[in-house]
C-alpha cells in the first residue's frame, strides 16, 4: 500500500485499490458487497444507513408501490406480469391521457414496474449506481437527475411510442448513466491513471447494462434515450466547473444546458397540447 494509493469505499468497509486482483477491480465497481465480508459489522451499519438515503427512499417506494400493483390486480400471476388495465389505473404512461392534461402520468411511470423481475433488477441497478453517485454528487442532485430522467424519457416515449403502455424507472436509471457520463468527460484530465481506469471500467459497466436493457423484447428504448440524453444534459450543466477556469464551458455550461433542457420540454408540452389523438387507443 503506497501513499498516493487509492481507497474505494466497498460498501462500508474501505479497501485499497492496489490490493485487489483485476478481477476483483471490476467486481467492486458493480458489486463492491462482494469485496470481503458482506456481512460484517460496519457493512450491516452501512446497510441500514443506505434506507436513509434518495435510492434507498425510492426504493423502498417502488418495492411497496410494486405490492400495492399485485394486490390491486387481484391474482398472485400479477407478480410476474401485472395487468395492464392495472398499470393504466395506477398511471401508467398513457400517451392519448397525457395529451389530453393528465400531465402527472410523466411522473407517475417511474414507480411502476410491470413484474416482479422487471421490479428487482431496476432497483438492484438503481442501488449499485445510484448509491455512489450520490455518496459523490449529494442527495438533492442525485434526486433532480433522477426524477428529470424518468419525465424526460417518458415525454421522448409518448413522441416516439405513442402506442404504448409505458412504465419503470429505467428512465431515471439511464438519467443517472449519462450524468455519470458527464462528470467523467469533466474530470478526465484531473484524474490519475488508476482512477482513469476505475472510471472506464464503471462506464464499460454501465455500457453493458444499457445494452441489456435496450434491447430486449418489449422494453421502451425511446425512455430509455429520452433519460440518458436528459442525464448527459443536466450533467454538463452541473459539472461544467470541472472542465477548468480557462474553458468557455466552464462559464457558460450550465446555461446553455438548462437552456436547452427547458427549451426542448416546453416545445414537447406545446406538440402534446396541439396533437391530442397521440396515443394509446385501446382495444
Amino acid at each position: 500500500m503506497g501513499a498516493g494509493d487509492v481507497f474505494i469505499d466497498c460498501c462500508g468497509e474501505t479497501v485499497p485499490a492496489s490490493s485487489l486482483s483485476p478481477w476483483q477491480l471490476p467486481l467492486a465497481m458493480c458489486c463492491p458487497c462482494c469485496i470481503g465480508d458482506p456481512c460484517s459489522e460496519n457493512r450491516r451499519n452501512w446497510y441500514l444507513a443506505q434506507l436513509k438515503t434518495f435510492i434507498g427512499i425510492i426504493s423502498v417506494v417502488e418495492l411497496c408501490i410494486f405490492m400495492g400493483e399485485v394486490y390491486l390486480s387481484g391474482t398472485w400471476s400479477a407478480m410476474l406480469a401485472v395487468p395492464t388495465d392495472t398499470l393504466i389505473k395506477m398511471g401508467g404512461k398513457v400517451a392519448v391521457l397525457i395529451t389530453a392534461g393528465e400531465y402527472w402520468r410523466l411522473v407517475t411511470p417511474i414507480v411502476l414496474h410491470a413484474g416482479i423481475m422487471h421490479c428487482v433488477i431496476n432497483i438492484f441497478v438503481q442501488c449499485m449506481f445510484g448509491i455512489q453517485l450520490e455518496r459523490e454528487w449529494g442527495s438533492s442532485q442525485v434526486a433532480l437527475i433522477y426524477l428529470a430522467g424518468g419525465i424526460y424519457g417518458n415525454i421522448l416515449s409518448v413522441l416516439f411510442s405513442p402506442g404504448a403502455v409505458s412504465i419503470g424507472c429505467s428512465g431515471s436509471i439511464f438519467g443517472l448513466f449519462g450524468a455519470q457520463v458527464a462528470f467523467i468527460l469533466g474530470m478526465w484530465k484531473n484524474m490519475g491513471d488508476l482512477q482513469k481506469k476505475m472510471l472506464t471500467m464503471s462506464l464499460g459497466i454501465s455500457a453493458c447494462f444499457i445494452c441489456i436493457f435496450s434491447f430486449s423484447v418489449g422494453v421502451d428504448m425511446s425512455a430509455h434515450l429520452g433519460g440518458f440524453l436528459c442525464g448527459i444534459v443536466i450533467g454538463l450543466g452541473y459539472f461544467s466547473h470541472l472542465w477548468g477556469e480557462s474553458h468557455w464551458w466552464s462559464h457558460h455550461g450550465k446555461v446553455i444546458a438548462y437552456g436547452t433542457l427547458a427549451t426542448t420540454t416546453l416545445i414537447a408540452l406545446v406538440y402534446f397540447w396541439h396533437n391530442p389523438e397521440l396515443g394509446y387507443k385501446g382495444d
